[in-house]
């Protein structure tokens, strides 16, 4: 599949074609692929969107997507909230997640200018599970969460977020689990096909960018008149030229000594930001994918089920800054308020352990993922009333390059300048103003520093089986029974190529050149002035708008050439050790590079077995459920009550490190230098079981009154990068770290209690109250013990389960169509949710100041809320939404002083457009992040922010038809 798509000509469009079918082939059902008989989203026996449901429909676009995710929602049994596409391959949206965040209960986390990960009622991705057509589905984050940026939505018809749970949903998502459902070859009779035309423009500028990028998707199927036999196929094509612009600190260092500079005895205890640096990213995103459906029914008993997905999201980013780099030995002057944050202070760059430099970055990091999903559905009919269907699907997603991964650094001494820095107005945002610094355009006198370049292979893979069985009742109050039993094989594989020498072991470039020691000729780099734009000096006075660009490959090739290395040898020989033998080890190191460098002639990248993981997680789970139905007082009600048993089996492979010794690095005291010993194969194993009960009630106090109630045990496996056998260092001396993972951690476990009353007062128009507790058990939280190894003191780090919380919310829907008012208005309508969420843990800055207490919260919780208004009628069709996120914790223990991050709110506004010049033929335009919103981050304190990023917004135009 990847050869297929790496050669569709659709790359060499300026402009896109997408093909989109009629709206009669959006799914009749919800049915996931084991089968009609047991739902996704755990519904009646009625079907969610079938036209008997829906009445006399014959709208089209946004309106009839919001009738049909209305009606997914009333004839659930559960908690069910989802968003459909207009017409299959027309999704609201660019991208599936953006989609997605118009529910409520659901927001996203954005990165690269698009939204990327998904939180569910407060809990995060890792706690949110994925499936595509009721199927697992894996993707490239190397942890629990999943990247629905490779994920394209035109090949999408239907999100549901599954907020509930029953005995027969895939386990694992204590926020919830997402669906995804594609279209059918069997919900249309004939031959169909249809397509658009687009271009994408994404700028930071409030204008247009001089450039459009091609945006296009396809669908083509044909089915017989009697319904045996279908087949479907569709692929897509879209890209991107983003820059986003970023400034940040990186994070805190606390507990900082400041004392003697200070001259006050109290501050012991001050934080020092790890760097201030700005950074312009340009990346290209490019995102294709390709799906094919089957469906034949042989005999009338029988019904067989094929689909496939591939999709294939590259990534390429370089990215060009300027920083500066914190160091507290060479900090002569401080001021601190009541927190510890320095309002002031000055570096002095004239001392031996100045490294008051500006230095000037370049970093590629290429992303080339591949995500696909293959099943085969066996659907058989024993009797009239009962049914039996096995699946069987793989999916898998991989990211790998062997080189590319490549971080430079050059820069130029603030000698004799006393590097000076202002928290202005104790605000934090803007960040910190600057003065007496070098301008970075300055190439006269370039020094070497930080460099590394590599790559990394990532596979995520897994194999999934079920049988079902489900007998029907078509007398008493018992309606069905539904037994299944299933298993699941997933192996995550990761293992990072180096540069290396021929006998393996890792060229640690910064063992030789960190620390601004050798001259860099601009020339011989390539040294250009790069204008990165006013935004940086609007958020900190004195940020410099220009600095210098070079090329990275000529970099790259100067440094093993005998004009740098030699350099650095004459600086150690003239450097004063403590003993001849240092001196010596110092010097060698150096010759070692050099008899490496001449051999090779060039960067040679391998695989390095010191950071071999794998993690292979097996899964096996059987359940019994049962669906009750009757009326009291002449109201129906239906109950869905059930058991899950679950045993899982974790083994973790990885190879021991022996570490033989640790040198603070002659020509950078501020890094140090590691060497290893040899290394063996390690493996530790983890395993637990669970019986999870559901139960969910649904009764109709009117035809359009509904009050549910449900109560379940659900759970979330530990995240991969816990369970992990490697072990990694950092051998920064101001933050030395050692960390490990944990198989012996035990999934979070949750008891839910929800309850809801829903109000269908009018077509698309209901109001929706529901409301959630979760009493979780089991987080895990970091153990930091230290340690000492080799004579240097260690923080070592490690999982553990030991906390618990309450988290509890509610969740407010109102959507309402203004079909009284007068033509033209009647076609407006407004869609609006709000989500309340609170936990019994969380952070108190207090709290941390003072070091009382357990330091432990969730990270996602926080309310958010959405607003949009649309109008339908005639050939127009608009919406404008906005999206809103409330402060939440991004991360518990973060950054070089392990503490919390915390992202601000965040509020975003989109719009989409259509006209339909044809019956079959329509103009559209489509805007994102119209107001160009930007996301900031802190930790703890306001005054000490981590980062602040502006993408700035996106548009789209084209020309969509179907035949």
């Amino acid at each position: 599949m990847s050869s297929t798509l790496k050669s569709l000509p659709l790359r060499r469009l300026s402009l896109a074609i997408s093909v989109l079918i009629s709206p009669a082939m959006l799914p009749s059902t919800v049915a996931n692929a084991a089968g009609d008989d047991q739902p996704a989203a755990a519904t009646d026996s009625a079907k969610p969107g079938d036209p008997a449901q829906l009445g006399e429909i014959s709208v089209t676009g946004q309106l009839a997507a919001i009738r049909r995710a209305q009606a997914i929602k009333q004839d659930a049994v559960g908690v069910v909230d989802s968003v459909s596409a207009e017409e299959a391959g027309k999704f609201p949206d660019q991208n599936v997640a953006d989609a997605l965040q118009r529910v409520p209960g659901v927001a996203v986390d954005r990165i690269g200018g698009e939204s990327s990960k998904v939180t569910v009622r407060g809990f995060g991705p890792s706690f949110v599970n994925v499936t595509v057509n009721g199927r697992p589905m894996l993707s490239d984050s190397g942890d629990r969460s999943f990247h629905f940026d490779a994920l394209p939505s035109e090949l999408i018809s239907t999100a549901e977020v599954l907020k509930t749970a029953t005995a027969s949903q895939e386990d694992g998502g204590i926020g919830g689990t997402i669906n995804i459902v594609t279209a059918r070859p069997l919900d249309t009779t004939g031959f169909h096909m249809s397509g658009s035309l687009g271009a994408v423009n994404d700028s930071l500028d409030s204008g247009l960018a001089n450039k459009f990028t091609p945006k296009a998707s396809f669908l083509i199927g044909d089915s017989n008149a009697d319904h045996t036999f279908g087949w479907l196929m569709s692929a897509m094509y879209y890209k991107r030229d983003h820059t986003e612009n970023l400034i940040e600190t990186g994070g805190w260092y606390v507990n900082q000594d400041f004392s003697k500079i200070s001259n006050d005895p109290s501050a012991k205890n001050g934080a020092y930001p790890q760097t201030i640096d700005g950074q312009s990213i340009a990346t290209t995103n490019t995102r294709k994918g390709l799906s094919l459906a089957v469906d034949w029914k042989p005999f009338d008993k029988l019904m067989v089920k094929f689909d496939s997905l591939v999709t294939n999201y590259k990534q390429d980013y370089l990215t060009r800054y300027v920083g500066y780099y914190g160091n507290q030995p060479d900090t002569t002057a401080v001021t601190f308020d009541g927190n510890g944050t320095p309002l002031t202070f000055s570096r002095n760059t004239n001392n031996g352990a100045a490294q008051a430099t500006d230095s000037v970055m370049s970093t590629n990091t290429p992303r080339d993922a591949y995500v696909t999903q293959t099943g085969l559905n066996l659907a058989y009919d024993i009797t009239d009333t009962l049914k039996a269907d096995l699946d069987i699907a793989y999916t898998g997603a991989w990211n790998k390059y062997d080189s590319g991964n490549t971080f430079l650094v050059v820069g130029t001494r603030n000698t004799g300048l006393p590097m000076n820095f202002t928290n202005p107005n104790n605000g934090g945002f803007p960040y910190y103003d600057y003065s007496s610094l070098i301008q970075p355009g300055d190439s006269t006198n370039l020094m070497t520093h930080c460099c590394s370049t590599g790559g990394n292979h990532l596979s995520n893979k897994g194999d999934n089986y079920r049988f079902h069985l489900s007998k029907r009742f078509t007398d008493g109050v018992l309606s069905k029974l539904d037994f299944g039993v299933e298993s699941t094989d997933t192996t995550l594989r990761q293992i990072s190529y180096n540069t290396t020498y021929d006998s393996g072991d890792a060229l640690n470039l910064c063992a030789i050149y960190c620390g601004y020691n050798a001259s860099v000729p601009a020339s011989v780099i390539g040294a250009s002035i790069f204008n990165a734009g006013s935004w940086f000096s609007q958020q900190s006075q004195g940020f410099p708008s220009q600095w210098l660009n070079y090329d990275m490959n000529k970099l790259l090739n100067y440094l093993l050439s005998p004009a740098a290395y030699n350099q650095i040898y004459a600086y150690r020989n003239s450097l004063s050790y403590a003993t001849p033998e240092a001196k010596a080890a110092a010097l060698q190191q150096v010759t070692d590079f050099a008899a490496a460098a001449a051999k090779l002639g060039g960067w040679v990248s391998k695989a390095d077995p010191r950071t071999f993981s794998q993690i292979e997680e097996k899964t096996k789970s059987a359940y019994f459920s049962a669906d009750f139905e009757g009326s009291v007082a002449d109201m129906p009600w239906h109950l869905n009550t059930g058991y899950r048993y679950v045993k899982t089996d974790t083994t973790s492979d990885a190879n021991a490190v022996l570490l033989t010794a640790i040198t603070v690095n002659p020509s950078d005291p501020s890094n140090a230098i590691p060497s290893y010993g040899p290394y063996s194969p390690i493996q530790f194993t983890g395993s637990y079981k669970y019986w999870l009960p559901s139960a969910n009630f649904k009764l109709n106090l009117r035809d359009d009154l509904i009050f549910r109630f449900a109560a379940s045990k659900t759970l979330t496996r530990p995240d991969l990068t816990q369970l992990a056998a490697t072990t990694s260092y950092n051998f920064r001396p101001s933050n030395q770290t050692i960390t490990t993972g944990n198989t012996d951690l035990k999934p979070f476990l949750s008891k839910n209690i929800d309850a809801g009353i829903e109000w269908y007062f009018a077509d698309a128009s209901y109001v929706a109250l529901d409301g959630f507790h979760k009493k979780v058990s089991n987080f895990t939280t970091t153990i930091t013990t230290p340690t000492t190894i080799l004579g240097f003191p260690f923080d070592f780090t490690h999982p553990v389960n030991l906390n618990d919380s309450t988290i509890k919310g509610f969740e407010f829907t109102f959507n309402y169509q203004f079909t009284n008012l007068p033509s033209p208005f009647d076609g407006l309508g407004t869609a609006f949710n709000y989500t309340s969420v609170d936990s019994s843990t969380s952070i108190d800055p207090q709290v941390l100041k003072t070091g009382n207490g357990n330091l432990f919260a969730v990270p996602g919780i926080g309310d958010s809320a959405n607003l949009s208004g649309y109008y339908e009628k005639g050939p127009w069709q608009a919406r404008l939404a906005v999206n809103w996120r409330d402060k939440y914790l991004s991360c518990l223990s973060c950054g070089p002083g392990s503490q919390p991050w915390t992202t601000k709110s965040y509020a975003q506004l989109d719009m989409s457009a259509s006209y339909k010049i044809r019956e079959n033929v329509s103009i559209f335009v489509e805007g994102t992040n119209l107001t160009r919103e930007q996301v900031s981050v802190y930790q703890v304190y306001l005054n000490r922010p981590v980062s602040t990023v502006f993408d700035g917004r996106t548009f789209a135009v084209g020309v969509r038809g179907s035949w």
